[in-house]
């Protein structure tokens, strides 16, 4: 029988052309090691990568929805500790300028005043609160601030009150400047009069984050909360009798616009369920077709990784005899 010869030059391409093929199974075993799937799911289904498409498929078009409840989560969320901001300030107010309102020392009288203007300095930022570069509380108009600043607002009901020194002419000009069509409208509030749009959370369904700073709830807040600061403005100069009826309006006020908040915050917290719901069902979507998508090109990490091991090995032995041929020469045989 006539043995099989290869000359040295085809010996080298065949040598090549095995550590080449080992290369390229032990790349794709690697990578099946690191993603727990085939490296070629069209082999591993016969061809018939329909039903892997269609998986694919859904994977892909959740993976927007997810990102658009978890933003609408975080904005719900910020809403949130934006309008418990304000009313965790204007209860305590409450109390305070009613206290104040019958209280004998100017001292009293002076802290109620400064406690009112802080709480109103307070809101405004808050209810301006932005997240990612959105104004949650303008409605529409998400690019800019919702509420002009605290300064201006309290400027322009100072102008408006001039020189009355009544007090209910007093609240009745500030609950006017705050009610729609006062100058709440024109210079206080700054976002649009169209709501936010409604995020979508799948299917049919979607939350309303649609909530305005010119909400008669907060509106009402605002005016309580800036009588009280006007109060005792310098610039108004009104007697003490005067302060005291116009704190024990602004603490009455304040009083009867907490169960509205409350409502309000109540709403919120309806639309977060919805949207933490529709997160947790867009998850188990997800894992649903993960599973379904491992059932079909999964590969057994055990299995991938003893491949891995025993292509390393055959490569390792394919160099030793490579090195070891290429040593093969008539000098060497000679020595």
């Amino acid at each position: 029988m006539n043995a099989l010869r290869f000359g040295d030059l085809a010996q080298s391409l065949m040598l090549r052309r095995q550590a080449a093929q080992l290369k390229a199974d032990l790349a794709a075993r690697s990578q099946e090691l690191a993603t727990g799937r085939a490296a070629d799911p069209a082999a591993r289904l016969g061809g018939d990568t329909a039903r892997l498409a269609a998986i694919e498929r859904d994977l892909s078009l959740t993976a927007p929805l997810r990102q658009l409840q978890a933003d609408a989560a975080a904005r719900a969320a910020a809403m949130q500790s934006a309008l418990g901001r304000v009313q965790s300030r204007m209860e305590p107010l409450a109390l305070t300028v009613l206290a104040a309102s019958n209280g004998s020392l100017s001292s009293e009288i002076a802290t109620a005043g400064a406690a009112a203007r802080d709480a109103f300095a307070d809101a405004i930022p808050a209810l301006n609160t932005t997240l990612a570069g959105r104004s949650l509380f303008a409605g529409a108009a998400v690019a800019g601030p919702a509420l002009a600043p605290p300064d201006d607002m309290l400027a322009d009901l100072r102008d408006a009150i001039g020189s009355e020194t009544d007090p209910d002419a007093i609240a009745t000009i500030v609950r006017d400047w705050f009610a729609p069509g006062g100058g709440f409208d024109t210079e206080g509030y700054l976002g649009a009069d169209t709501p936010a749009a409604r995020v979508p959370l799948g299917g049919s369904e979607a939350a309303a984050l649609d909530l305005r700073a010119d909400d008669p709830a907060i509106r009402r807040a605002l005016a309580a909360t800036a009588l009280g600061a006007l109060a005792t403005d310098p610039a108004l100069g009104l007697p003490r009798a005067t302060v005291q009826r116009l704190f024990a309006t602004a603490g009455a006020d304040l009083l009867a616009a907490r169960d509205p908040l409350t409502e309000l915050r109540a709403g919120l917290g309806a639309q977060e369920a919805r949207i933490e719901e529709a997160g947790a069902r867009l998850q188990a979507a997800r894992t649903g077709a993960e599973v379904a998508r491992a059932a079909l090109v999964g590969v057994d990490p055990y299995e991938a990784a003893t491949q891995v091991e025993a292509l390393g090995q055959k490569l390792e032995s394919l160099y030793a005899v490579t090195a070891r041929l290429s040593r093969l020469t008539l000098l060497e045989q000679l020595r």
